[in-house]
């Protein structure tokens, strides 16, 4: 099922502000994600779609502490909150903003207020936005840190999308209530080499949250859950580079969609682009992060899905006829595509 991407009305969607730098555009990826993931799941099936969305960011929540655990268990840490946050798998965008005022961080205490989240203000740009946030933050917190140690309190009572003035964490991980916590051992994956790298931290945890939460939005609603949200986002995605071009006076063309957008901005792919005309340009990267991802996940069936998805979504969300081509036997570790400009030809 396809939507009509007429009933996307931008003109409900604050546009005014843009992310240019690259870890801000790939920030936006799971923010935007996840938006459009709780949008499709609540306005198709209400209150269920609202159970299912929120299993989803649990599950989600769930992997990255369990995951953060198994790592650190393989390099023979101790489980405390010195060792979870000096080793968080998040690298965080640049335009938090945490006070220092009221600062605490030991191996069984940490207690932090964050002023400002991006997060929330990407979501407060968003129809329903802050509430729709409101309801990961709800969530998801609970999920990472209880997963990474389920003996982990938090207490999390005001936060920005809730119509707080700040995000208050306080978190207690007290070792006389540890217990044995037999996880399976981390075997380390291809897509683990991202430590240091702002931009790829981000990419591979927008990785995990696409197929954790969608899993679970598939196999509880359906598959037109995951197909709407999808379009709409990658829709919206495209609404968004057209307009930042056009504000920072880019030309409106092939060359802008390709490289000057959100497209490839993982370094670890290494792309490579040959220009064979101003209407024909083709792409090759020596890996493909998601399906990276997505083979650790056994979600090859969602790695299809959004590549069916999303480049044409984009396109028409850009507003202009481009058309891609996948050379025959080309291998999924990598990406390889011809672009056009179908509205123009060839030069």
């Amino acid at each position: 099922m396809g939507i009509d991407m007429k009933q996307l009305d931008l003109s409900q969607f604050d546009l005014s502000y843009i992310e240019e730098e690259a870890a801000e555009k790939q920030q936006f990826y799971w923010v935007g994600l996840y938006y459009f993931f709780a949008k499709a799941a609540i306005e198709m099936y209400g209150e269920k779609g609202e159970e299912a969305l929120r299993k989803g960011v649990r599950a989600y929540g769930k992997e990255r502490g369990q995951r953060m655990r198994r790592i650190a268990d393989s390099k023979g840490l101790p489980a405390n909150l010195l060792t979870l946050f000096d080793y968080y798998d998040l690298m965080s965008d640049p335009r938090f903003v945490h006070p220092s005022e009221g600062l605490v961080i030991t191996e069984e205490v940490k207690k932090s207020i964050t002023g400002r989240c991006p997060d929330a203000e990407m979501w407060g740009r968003l129809p329903d936005g802050m509430h729709i946030g409101s309801i990961y933050c709800e969530e998801v917190h609970h999920q990472i840190y209880s997963g990474f140690d389920p003996a982990i309190q938090v207490n999390l009572c005001e936060t920005l999308t809730n119509g707080g003035s700040f995000c208050r964490f306080h978190l207690y991980c007290r070792k006389c209530n540890q217990k044995e916590y037999p996880l399976p051992q981390y075997i380390p994956q291809i897509w683990d080499d991202f430590s240091g790298d702002m931009v790829a931290s981000i990419h591979s945890i927008f990785c995990i949250m696409y197929f954790k939460i969608g899993r679970i939005l598939k196999d509880e609603l359906g598959e037109d859950a995951v197909r709407e949200a999808l379009e709409e986002f990658c829709y919206y995605r495209g609404a968004r580079m057209r307009k930042l071009h056009q504000d920072k006076e880019l030309p409106v063309n092939l060359h802008s969609f390709l490289l000057e957008g959100d497209l490839f901005l993982d370094h670890r792919e290494q792309l490579s682009v040959r220009e064979k005309s101003e209407s024909e340009i083709e792409i090759v990267t020596k890996r493909n992060i998601l399906y990276e991802v997505a083979k650790t996940y056994a979600c090859e069936d969602l790695y299809e899905l959004y590549q069916e998805i999303s480049y044409s979504s984009l396109s028409r969300g850009y507003g202009e006829k481009f058309c891609y081509e996948l050379p025959a036997g080309n291998p999924r570790e990598e990406i390889h595509m011809v672009w056009k400009d179908c509205a123009h030809g060839n030069d």
